[in-house]
């Protein structure tokens, strides 16, 4: 019984004091790209995206560190770079793996809980998505934020493999990156 209860108390504390983090809400794109032979510090990527995403001075944009477990909550975590506009958002990975380094995004849109449980109940989720219908203006600004990150990671790469002296993304990796 005392073990239930040792147990208990550890979830319970683990779930108050575990780092906080943003929810990932519908996932949109997703890339990755593995460079063998690299090595390179995930703290020093992530303050070379950030400082360039402060340099295109996007209205609106706020920038974080999240922290999402590998597996499950007791699992270890992983720090990736959170860039985030409205109702759009990227999570950006880099670490090493092996003898390289690999960069990730995921691009998605954030969870609002009042939004998401309107959406749920009949009649009241077409008021809301009637009431927040999308302009010209959103789609064209939502993809004017993607596009400026996403070369944003692509200038912070060529920084990396240029100084390192590697080949940096081909024309048709970089074209993959705006799916």
């Amino acid at each position: 019984m005392q073990i239930i209860i040792i147990l208990i108390v550890i979830v319970i504390l683990v779930l108050i004091f575990r780092p906080k983090r943003k929810k990932m809400g519908e996932l949109g794109d997703h890339w990755n790209h593995y460079f063998s032979h690299l090595q390179f510090s995930t703290e020093e990527f992530y303050a070379l995206v950030e400082e360039k995403i402060k340099a295109q001075a996007m209205p609106g944009v706020k920038i974080s560190r999240v922290n999402f477990a590998e597996t499950h909550i007791l699992s270890n975590r992983r720090e990736y770079l959170h860039v985030e506009r409205k109702d759009d958002l990227f999570d950006i990975c880099a670490a090493p793996f092996g003898t390289g380094f690999f960069v990730s995004y995921w691009l998605g849109k954030p969870t609002h809980a009042m939004r998401d449980l309107a959406l749920k109940i009949p009649y009241l989720s077409t008021a809301v998505e009637g009431w927040q219908g999308s302009t010209y203006y959103v789609i064209d600004t939502a993809c004017m934020f993607k596009g400026s990150v996403i070369n944003c990671i692509k200038d912070a790469i060529e920084e990396i493999t240029t100084s390192k002296g590697i080949r940096g993304l081909s024309e048709g990796e970089q074209m993959a990156m705006n799916k």
